[in-house]
């Protein structure tokens, strides 16, 4: 048996897109959601802390915490991407981030899901990361 958590993560950034024809030209920030989920197989360890689990949830938080929030809140993301800061940008960011610094978790890496605003997100999964050239 599988499943599908997710965890969410709340953080605040700024950063600009210099070549862009709309406001996001001049430096502004925004309330990030981010969400990560994780796909694996649910583990049987009778009398284990983590029978029944996927991963403990706690796990999760720690890591993604560590690897990209303490990275990212309140900071311009314009100083350390090496490319454009646009969600889609960001989110593969963030999953390159996981993969080199965590990767037994980055196994079990499902989808990474950016909210820039309240009614606007960026989602990259598993499926399009194996589609890259």
């Amino acid at each position: 048996m599988y499943a599908i958590l997710t965890k969410q993560f709340r953080f605040e950034a700024a950063h600009q897109l210099p070549n862009h024809r709309g406001k996001c030209a001049r430096l502004h920030g925004h309330s990030y959601l981010l969400e990560v989920s994780v796909r694996g197989p649910i583990q049987p360890a009778r009398g284990q802390s983590d029978d029944g689990m996927v991963i403990d949830l706690e796990q999760i938080k720690q890591l993604v915490n560590e690897i990209i929030i303490a990275r990212v809140d309140h900071y311009n993301l314009n100083d350390f991407l090496s490319v454009p800061s646009t969600a889609e940008n960001i989110a593969h960011w963030m999953w390159d981030q996981l993969e080199q610094q965590a990767p037994e978790f980055a196994a079990l890496l499902w989808r990474i899901r950016l909210w820039e605003t309240a009614s606007g997100y960026v989602e990259i999964s598993r499926a399009e990361r194996e589609d890259q050239p």
